[in-house]
């Protein structure tokens, strides 16, 4: 047994009895809470074409120990579908009782992932694991083109490109929601910051070596994929599979305490214009980080209020630890974005927010990204599909480490 597995990961084996199979290379894990439709999941990855090596897909059915009747109620029509459900490929399903302080889908993902590392050792294979949620639908390529991005040796994790589903009912609200998620990181990659990438649960994917060097999955109730990815993006390895994609619900949803189903909500429930971080902020970050050759070779920097307030009297010290402790300007490029990650960068963008620039309006801000990045002028069901081609095409900027 592996280190992660005898200390860190989750302590009851959920498949004891499960031989997979020698060519086992995939194992897709899908927590489920409150999903009245887990079959629309499942048929769209039955729809799928298969890929040449076998893939296993994993359900965790779960619920607090605190779950309403209700809710319990739920659970077990959710279990009685997938009784009764006709998989094209090898599927487990187990029921988990979560402790309520943990109970969600961190910690749901974690059981699964953590299961899944499990039974890739049995057979021997450094496989991948790919998180899909209950309530999403993906293209047929969708397993083959995960599988292409893992034959690669040197790939470590990625993100499936995403689309949210647009229906009627919450149609102006996901766009604006999803306008604000691309928004936010074409402004980080303008900023030239080198792990600027979507961090939508459903689209991770990890090689099982790469998850148990992280430390696996953390068990947070909301924000689990962000946490997640910004310990491995600075790993290298990282790639963004563009070749298909995975379509997130638009549904509203009380099931977690932030994300796409609370956003869409509180979007609906609101008669305020959307409002997001201002383009000044990541002006400034762009600033910053272009002055990282001025700090490997010279003694005297000056930064943007923002940051050096942002960052307190003794950042430069920060700087002289960081080129003390290695020997190229590479060396040091890699050091300085393992401190200034994308969590320090997230409250950058929060403090600037909360102390110097007021968010502006979505249709400002994509007015000014516009301007950057030479895209047209439009409605923003328009600018959607634009920034979505963009994003598919890589046509960013991208920061070279």
């Amino acid at each position: 047994m592996s280190l992660y597995l005898e200390r860190y990961a989750w302590q009851h084996e959920l498949f004891p009895d499960y031989q997979p199979p020698d060519n086992l290379s995939m194992v897709v894990v899908i927590p489920c809470f409150k999903e009245p439709d887990i079959k629309g999941a499942l048929d769209s990855l039955n729809a799928c074409k298969p890929p040449s090596n076998q893939i296993l897909i994993i359900v965790i059915v779960n619920e607090s120990e605190k779950a309403t009747k209700e809710t319990k109620k739920e659970t077990l029509n959710t279990l009685s579908q997938l009784e009764r459900y006709n998989s094209n490929y090898s599927m487990l399903v187990s029921h988990q009782i979560l402790p309520d302080k943990k109970a969600g889908v961190g910690l749901a993902r974690k059981i699964g992932m953590d299961e899944a590392v499990r039974i890739l050792r049995k057979v021997g294979n450094d496989g991948a694991i790919v998180c899909y949620d209950a309530d999403c639908r993906c293209d047929t390529n969708y397993l083959d083109e995960i599988e292409l991005a893992y034959s690669i040796p040197e790939t470590q994790s990625g993100i499936v490109f995403y689309e949210h589903q647009l229906h009627r009912e919450n149609h102006q609200a996901i766009i604006d929601y999803e306008l604000y998620l691309r928004y936010y990181i074409a402004s980080l990659r303008h900023a030239k910051f080198p792990y600027a990438h979507q961090t939508l649960g459903s689209c991770i994917t990890v090689r099982a070596s790469m998850y148990e060097k992280v430390g696996g999955m953390n068990t947070r109730k909301a924000g689990e994929d962000f946490y997640f990815l910004n310990k491995t993006i600075p790993h290298g390895g990282f790639v963004e599979i563009n070749s298909t994609t995975i379509r997130p619900s638009d549904r509203v949803s009380d099931r977690v305490p932030f994300g796409t189903g609370k956003a869409v909500n509180a979007l609906l429930n609101s008669r305020e214009v959307y409002e997001v971080y201002h383009p000044n902020t990541f002006e400034d970050l762009r600033l910053f980080f272009s002055k990282i050759d001025l700090f490997w070779n010279e003694e005297d920097w000056k930064l943007p209020m923002t940051l050096s307030t942002f960052l307190g009297d003794d950042w430069k010290e920060k700087i002289n630890e960081i080129k003390n402790q290695v020997s190229s300007f590479e060396a040091f490029k890699k050091r300085f974005f393992h401190w200034f990650d994308a969590f320090k960068v997230l409250k950058f963008v929060h403090f600037c927010r909360d102390e110097f620039y007021q968010n502006v309006e979505l249709e400002e801000a994509l007015d000014w990204l516009r301007t950057k990045h030479f895209f047209l002028k439009g409605s923003k069901e328009s600018y959607l599909v634009q920034l979505r081609y963009l994003d598919r095409n890589t046509k960013w900027n991208l920061a070279k480490m």
